[in-house]
């Protein structure tokens, strides 16, 4: 994992010079959102903006989920888009900690933390995990075990594939450790992590796999939410 480099230090974010790995405006700029108010023209499930008079956005209206909403710290757009790609790529690591911090109250009601596992290859190339090191951050702010539930079959990027393809490139993607259903039969909710989620394909294959071993419920909490 790369460190925030010594002498001479500046701001990640923009670059100004500066004795933390963000500055104080980037602080205030990278500030994680409120969880929105769902009944306030946004979609129950997944929180985007309602454009028309409907109960749900166009995604969630097609697509028959297995968890009841996402969370999201940040929208996937910019500026969160570009802190995502800081801590993921540009040696910003250390923002899994206050990000932790910020979404701990919202695991309500509380359960286990189960993270998405990463494509091997992505985790020898960089050295480290950011679902993994956001989740067991959060484990430890909010008191909750972390269970590595899920494993990563190797499978394309879903980064390379159009919607649909994701979907069916997700089915094939994952599956579960063995100790899953003995595990997930002793908690009635359990909290799906990943670092960003856009078409949802992921983490639907994600809860399918963990509500057919046994889940009662999944939810999901994410950092980056399309």
């Amino acid at each position: 994992m790369r460190l925030f480099s010594l002498l001479p230090q500046r701001c990640l974010g923009c670059g100004v010079a500066s004795p933390h790995p963000l500055c104080r405006s980037c602080q205030a700029r990278f500030q994680p959102e409120s969880p929105p108010d769902l009944g306030q023209g946004r979609c129950p499930v997944c929180g985007q903006v309602l454009l028309a008079e409907a109960d749900r956005c166009v995604d969630c209206s097609v697509q028959a989920w297995s968890f009841p909403s996402i969370d999201g710290l940040f929208s996937y757009q910019e500026p969160g888009a570009e802190l995502l790609r800081l801590y993921k790529f540009g040696g910003l690591a250390c923002l899994a900690a206050p990000w932790a911090r910020a979404a701990a109250p919202r695991l309500l009601p509380p359960g286990p933390l189960v993270p998405v596992p990463p494509l091997r290859r992505n985790l020898w190339k960089r050295g480290w995990d950011p679902v993994q090191l956001f989740t067991s951050a959060l484990g430890r702010n909010a008191g909750l075990p972390v269970w590595k539930l899920l494993v990563r079959r190797a499978s394309l990027s879903q980064k390379t594939l159009a919607r649909e393809d994701r979907l069916d490139n997700a089915r094939r993607a994952y599956a579960l450790a063995p100790s899953a259903a003995r595990r997930l039969d002793r908690s009635p909710v359990v909290w799906l992590v990943d670092d960003v989620v856009t078409t949802g394909a992921t983490v639907e294959a994600c809860s399918r796999l963990l509500r057919d071993a046994g889940a009662a419920e999944v939810k999901v909490l994410c950092v980056g939410l399309h």
